[in-house]
């Protein structure tokens, strides 16, 4: 006859490990964290200077370009990178055009802070991404960069 004292024990072991494996398979999907830095870890890593928004947008501006700036109706032409700030690219494209209005705020309000021709380096918390759903490649609550080259915009 088995012990059922020992029964329940060895069920207890088996939840802990399962309960384990699930963690560390969580981890290992999610990659870990190294590419997820914070705003404020990416600037103090890479010593960096940015100005910053009411809204908590960080941004550096390397070219203004022109004195006229797009509006939230600009159809805007631009080349841009966006990456993890602690690593790793998720989208990047030349010679796009998209209407303003239809991009995650941070770019909605970056991009109105430069003119044709600038070229600005956007650290957007997830708040004005992607916020706390993510996209396809992007999980919640990330922090990310991108930057950005407008050519033009009407």
């Amino acid at each position: 006859m088995s012990n059922p004292v020992n029964k329940t024990n060895n069920k207890n072991i088996k939840m802990k490990y399962l309960s384990l494996l699930i963690i560390a398979l969580f981890i290992t999907a999610c990659g870990g964290d190294e590419n997820y830095l914070t705003i404020e870890e990416y600037i103090q890593e890479n010593n960096l200077e940015t100005q910053v928004t009411a809204s908590g947008l960080h941004y550096i501006i390397n070219e203004p370009g022109g004195s006229e700036r797009p509006t939230l109706s600009s159809d805007i032409n631009i080349d841009y990178d966006g990456y993890f700030l602690g690593g790793g690219s998720f989208d990047g494209n030349n010679n796009v055009t998209f209407p303003l209005q239809n991009l995650i705020e941070g770019w909605k309000e970056g991009l109105q802070l430069i003119g044709r021709g600038g070229d600005i380096t956007l650290l957007i918390p997830s708040q004005l991404a992607y916020g706390s759903q993510g996209s396809a490649s992007i999980p919640g609550n990330t922090d990310i960069g991108f930057d950005i080259i407008l050519h033009d915009f009407n």
